[in-house]
């Protein structure tokens, strides 16, 4: 499969213009492969897998980080623009009749999961080009290209660290 390169940047903007809007309907939308569902699984695996590294890549240029910065620089950073984790407290509260303490441990669990993966993620678009990747970002990759709910969650992250022309957040 050749990934078209426009429709890949149509992509990333649109990721990101989705995650600032926090409109889910419109980012499940903004990271279909262009045939959509007539994708075959193996070239939407690609599209996908393509798609997070360029997102990864674009929000990695568009921070104010220097290359082969320490991680904890880019936690720090991610924090700072997607603020804090939610806690299982702030999580059962937004609905308590649906979300139990089981499920509100879990949800924040998997979060704070997603979140390491955008970390490790951003770190290898601020790979210095002499060094090789940290393996904990081939390892996201994988884990996030291989689950669909990792993989929108943590496009939507990457999304939100792109900056979207004429927002003024």
């Amino acid at each position: 499969m050749t990934i078209d390169q426009a429709a890949l940047g149509r992509a990333v903007r649109a990721v990101a213009a989705a995650a600032h809007a926090d409109d889910p309907a419109a980012l499940y939308r903004a990271v279909m492969p262009p045939a959509g569902t007539d994708t075959p699984p193996a070239e939407a695996a690609t599209w996908f897998g393509t798609l997070l590294i360029h997102l990864a890549l674009t929000a990695a240029a568009t921070s104010k980080l220097e290359p082969g910065c320490p991680r904890e620089a880019v936690t720090e950073w991610i924090g700072q623009e997607l603020g804090p984790p939610p806690s299982p407290a702030l999580l059962r509260a937004a609905d308590p009749d649906r979300i139990d303490h089981v499920e509100a441990v879990s949800a924040a669990a998997d979060h704070s999961r997603y979140h390491e993966y955008t970390v490790d993620l951003v770190r290898v678009g601020l790979t210095d080009p002499d060094q090789a990747p940290d393996e904990r970002g081939v390892d996201a990759h994988c884990a996030v290209t291989n689950d669909k709910d990792a993989r929108i969650t943590v496009m939507a992250m990457l999304g939100r660290l792109i900056p979207v022309p004429g927002d003024r957040g």
